[in-house]
């Protein structure tokens, strides 16, 4: 359970809402829970924001109140999806794109629709996410507002840097990062400083990615961002681990998780966890690593994440390996990524956990089963044009009873 931040303004909200429910105020109520919804969201009390929000919509269905409806399933749709609910989020923001458009209530409408395509970017339908931003960058446009024109640029810059069209997420970035310093939206700002560091360091720019994190964490600290900031220091930490700064990566993953844990998102808490929990264990540190790895396995599963769910819990299989957990615990970590990697023809996911399994069997002493395991291995890896991982593999095989040695390092 989260700790309430600020527990004065809590008691203020829910005074009023008590004064109201005694006066039997129902609009006033609405608005009550609506604001409580709100507050415990920033909060990162996301089960309680939901209770409070879906109460809000209760009550402005019995006053037939459409704008708060749609309010209220607007809101609702944002806390499923930062459960990683997808389904449900576009469900509830169909409907609150429903009620906008009913009431003809164009603010709303774009709205809805920027946050719809957001959804559908977070589950690969790229061509129906980019169809969604580019209708309200036009109503956002009309309405000549900069700051949602300015999140519209910055989707659709993350849009194209996933689709490997840098100078066009370039370009998206500069435009949003303009327009949010003309709103004067310091928190948006954040994010496309973020946004361009990450271009940077698929430039190989990996100082000038640095630069762009810094200023991004300034922003989001300017902001009170909890979940910005959060997001650049797991960034930045990147940087330092593909920099071999070791030291420098555990102390930003370590403040990432602190941030992000304030916000309840679950999906960026296992992201942040798994990243910390995988450099303690190369680091040796096994019962952290353990510990770490296992809240993001088990986050990732909790929001149906399937490839972080395989990638952390392959991890957490390495990390029990090392502890000598038993046999079966192990076995059933890896062979629930192996399931996941091969229903999405993932063959580097696929050869790593092979790997994993040729070390398990190795470590029980049962050399024909390793040697399956590592070939399997070396199969998908020379698939992949990965030599070194093939030498490296294939070392193990040929080296299995010289000098005890019976693992892939």
């Amino acid at each position: 359970m989260i700790a309430v931040l600020d527990p004065k303004k809590e008691a203020l909200l829910v005074q009023a809402l008590r004064q109201h429910e005694d006066a039997g105020d129902r609009k006033a109520m609405a608005l009550d829970c609506y604001q409580l919804g709100a507050f415990y969201q920033a909060q990162g009390q996301i089960d309680m924001a939901i209770h409070c929000i879906r109460r809000a919509l209760v009550l402005c269905e019995a006053l037939r109140d459409v704008q708060g409806v749609a309010m209220a399933y607007c809101r609702l749709g944002l806390l499923h999806e930062i459960l990683g609910d997808f389904g449900q989020a576009e469900f509830l923001l169909q409907e609150a794109r429903r009620r906008h458009d009913q009431i003809h209530d164009l603010r709303g409408l774009a709205d809805d629709l920027g946050y719809i395509g957001f959804v559908h970017f977070q589950q690969g339908d790229h061509v129906a996410a980019e169809s969604h931003y580019r209708e309200a960058l036009t109503l956002h446009q009309q309405l000549r507002n900069n700051g949602k024109q300015a999140e519209d640029w910055g989707n659709l810059g993350n849009l194209f840097s996933a689709q490997g069209d840098g100078v066009q997420a370039r370009d998206a970035h500069h435009q949003a990062l303009e327009l949010y310093e003309l709103a004067g939206d310091k928190q948006g700002m954040g994010n496309q400083y973020r946004s361009l560091a990450r271009l940077a360091m698929q430039a190989e720019a990996h100082e000038r990615a640095v630069e762009l994190l810094e200023t991004a964490t300034i922003m989001h600290r300017d902001g009170q961002s909890a979940l910005g900031e959060g997001l650049d220091q797991e960034t930045l930490g990147i940087v330092h681990e593909r920099q071999s700064r070791h030291e420098q990566a555990a102390a930003c993953y370590q403040r990432a998780v602190e941030l992000v844990e304030k916000t309840g998102h679950k999906r960026h808490l296992a992201s942040v966890c798994g990243r910390l929990g995988s450099l303690r264990l190369r680091a040796d540190d096994v019962d952290t690593a353990v510990e770490l790895l296992e809240q993001a396995h088990v986050l990732a599963a909790d929001v149906d994440d399937e490839m972080a769910t395989a990638r952390w819990g392959k991890r957490l299989a390495d990390a029990r390996l090392k502890t000598g957990a038993q046999v079966d615990q192990v076995r059933a970590l890896y062979e629930e990524s192996l399931s996941i990697y091969q229903r999405s023809s993932n063959a580097e996911g696929e050869a790593q956990v092979y790997v994993g399994l040729g070390n398990l069997a190795a470590r029980g002493g049962e050399s024909t089963q390793a040697v399956a395991m590592w070939t399997a291995a070396t199969a998908r890896f020379r698939q992949l044009g990965s030599e070194a991982q093939v030498r490296r593999v294939e070392g193990a095989i040929q080296n299995i009873w010289v000098g005890g040695r019976r693992e892939v390092a």
